[in-house]
């Protein structure tokens, strides 16, 4: 059977990621390779391939289609990140997270930071110390932005970085007064990358592990008692939206309209329903309330306080719709044509005789106002009569199968949008390449700005929104292309590496770069931060963007809420940062020796 070189390529890197895939799987003592498997298959079959004689893998263009699909993965990669964590990015910033990205930071800070006095020290080249970061961090979208932000500078500046990509005896027999030739030296020398990763990736997950095991051990942690300190503190601060049911004592409101009462015309409070003895029924602004009137208010926990004790007492009364003329009901908008418009355009409450009570976006609850602007994907939760209820549904859309749909358009616009602004050069004084968001750093961004404000931006008119599964999906595909590439170029010079005096330093330098700035965030974390031993688990998780580690950190207590908390608030802070730390780390680099 004769295969020409696109359906040899393809075969070869469908076998390393199924390979690659079953490899990650293999679970040793809770401890599994997860999806850097895939890279080792790469690598381990590269060899084998290497071993059999083949050239395939030294064909131009097997070569160059291979460089194209590990790019185009890690595209589809960081994009799909991007829109993942683009809805709460922001929000991980903000003053509540503040101690658990304070400790994400030390671990980031302090690994670049380790990483550069490796460089620094050592006589290790650009592409080796970049390759031991990824790995020792084991960070994957890190790989790929220094691949990507090396070749940019070996493209445009070759002559000044390359005593900073090459050893001296690197250049034997390169023609240096060539700059294709040396270009192309210096792009072969990001191999290097590969192999870097490979030797630091292990230890890397391991030194997550110990760091875990021996905080628990340094400050006597007891895990259950974590736990309940963790669920006791929660109860002891409200979050959110809630809702209390409100009874009318104080005289002064009676006969007084809904709108009248305190704090109802602003966007803190809403009333949803209102009971007169046996009767429940939809309050509106213009409505009267007597006293002995029992309102459901929903709001924030310290204005509801308020309001309260202004109009009475709060009751402990059932104002369920069940068994009543009226439901509650939760509608999701996906009709096209009421996007981009806002909530008070809508007028639903005084056409349809309704009450939106409460108004839910990417998973964050806010009180219902005029000004909300609708965008594909929120849901309302609307209370009033059946009929009344279904007529916005229709209004609305509330189609649960166009959640589940792929709109192809946003997806390769967004892409396109964020090579473009990776593409965007800006000149640093004193180097000679400019510096750039790249493939990697670029629809990274641009995803997390669209998922977060591109239906406010486009006024609702493209569908930003992804389903998780989809998202998903585009994400595994787009990292296992990229590694399974990764691995095949790495795979050809790895095992010689490895076995040299020059592989055993690599691991030396992957351990310091892993365990000492990870060593230091946890001692802040629970010496002088004071973070619960759980919610710490859960950020140094997410500090190293590990997922074997937050399913390690999940498993220390019956509910993972702590652990996955903590990581899901540092996670998109620290990947942003991971991505964009190896093109700050070539232009320090070049800065202090070009």
């Amino acid at each position: 059977m004769s295969l020409n070189w696109i359906a040899q390529l393809t075969l070869l890197v469908a076998a390393v990621s199924v390979f690659g895939i079953i490899l990650g799987k293999i679970n040793i003592k809770g401890l599994t390779l997860g999806i850097g498997g895939v890279l080792f298959g790469g690598i381990i079959i590269s060899h084998l391939v290497g071993k059999m004689g083949l050239d395939i893998l030294n064909d131009p263009q097997v070569e160059s289609a291979r460089h194209y699909l590990q790019e185009f993965g890690l595209i589809l990669f960081v994009y799909a990140i991007g829109n993942s964590v683009g809805p709460s990015f922001f929000a991980s910033l903000r003053s509540s997270g503040l101690k658990l990205v304070s400790v994400a930071l030390i671990v980031v800070v302090g690994g670049f930071l380790a990483t550069f006095g490796v460089f620094e020290l050592t006589d290790a080249t650009l592409p080796e110390v970049l390759g031991i970061y990824s790995g020792a961090v084991t960070n994957t979208p890190a790989l790929g932005a220094a691949n990507e932000m090396l070749n940019s500078v070996a493209n445009t500046a070759p002559d000044a970085v390359k005593s900073l990509m090459l050893r001296p005896d690197a250049l034997e027999g390169v023609d240096q007064t060539d700059p294709v030739a040396l270009t192309a030296r210096l792009v072969q020398s990001t191999a290097a990358l590969g192999e870097g990763y490979a030797v630091a990736y292990p230890f890397g997950i391991l030194g997550i592990f110990l760091t875990l095991i021996l905080m628990k051990k340094i400050f006597l942690v007891d895990v259950n008692r974590a736990g309940k300190e963790f669920e006791d503190a929660k109860k002891a601060v409200k979050r959110g939206i809630v809702s209390v049911n409100v009874k009318i004592t104080n005289t002064h409101f009676d006969g007084k309209l809904v709108r009248e009462l305190p704090r109802m015309d602003t966007s803190d409070i809403t009333c949803s329903r209102m009971k007169r003895g046996e009767s429940l029924m939809v309050p509106h602004e213009d409505d009267q309330v007597r006293t002995g009137d029992i309102l459901h208010l929903v709001g924030k926990p310290e204005v509801l306080d308020n309001v309260a004790a202004d109009l009475g007492e709060k009751v402990d009364v059932s104002m369920s719709t069940k068994g009543t003329d009226m439901i509650s009901y939760r509608v999701v908008v996906t009709q096209s044509s009421v996007m981009g418009k806002r909530l008070g355009e809508l007028e639903l409450d005084s056409k349809y005789d309704v009450v939106i009570s409460r108004f839910t976006r990417t998973d964050v609850e806010l009180v219902p106002n005029d000004h909300l602007m609708l965008q594909f994907g929120d849901t309302l939760n609307v209370v009033g009569l059946r009929e009344s209820v279904e007529r916005v549904s229709r209004v609305l859309g509330d189609s649960r199968q166009k959640l589940q749909q792929v709109y192809p358009l946003p997806l390769f616009l967004g892409i396109v949008l964020g090579i473009i602004l990776g593409s965007i050069a800006i000149p640093v004084p004193g180097i000679p390449a400019a510096l750039k968001l790249g493939i990697a750093g670029g629809p990274l961004v641009m995803a997390i700005l669209l998922s977060r404000f591109g239906s406010s931006l486009t006024f609702g008119r493209v569908h930003w929104f992804m389903p998780r599964s989809a998202n998903m999906a585009i994400k595994e595909v787009g990292i296992v292309l990229f590694l399974a590439c990764v691995g095949l170029k790495a795979g050809q010079t790895f095992f010689s590496s490895v076995a040299s005096v020059q592989g055993l330093w690599w691991l030396l330098y992957g351990v310091i770069i892993t365990f000492i700035p990870l060593l230091v965030a946890a001692l802040v974390a629970m010496a002088v931060l004071k973070i619960n031993y759980l919610s710490m688990c859960g950020a140094i998780s997410g500090a190293c963007t590990d997922p074997p580690a937050l399913a390690y950190s999940n498993a220390l207590y019956s509910s993972p809420e702590a652990s996955s908390l903590g990581y899901a608030t540092v996670y998109p802070f620290t990947m942003f940062l991971r991505i964009l730390s190896p093109q700050i780390f070539v232009v320090l680099a070049m800065l202090i020796h070009c």
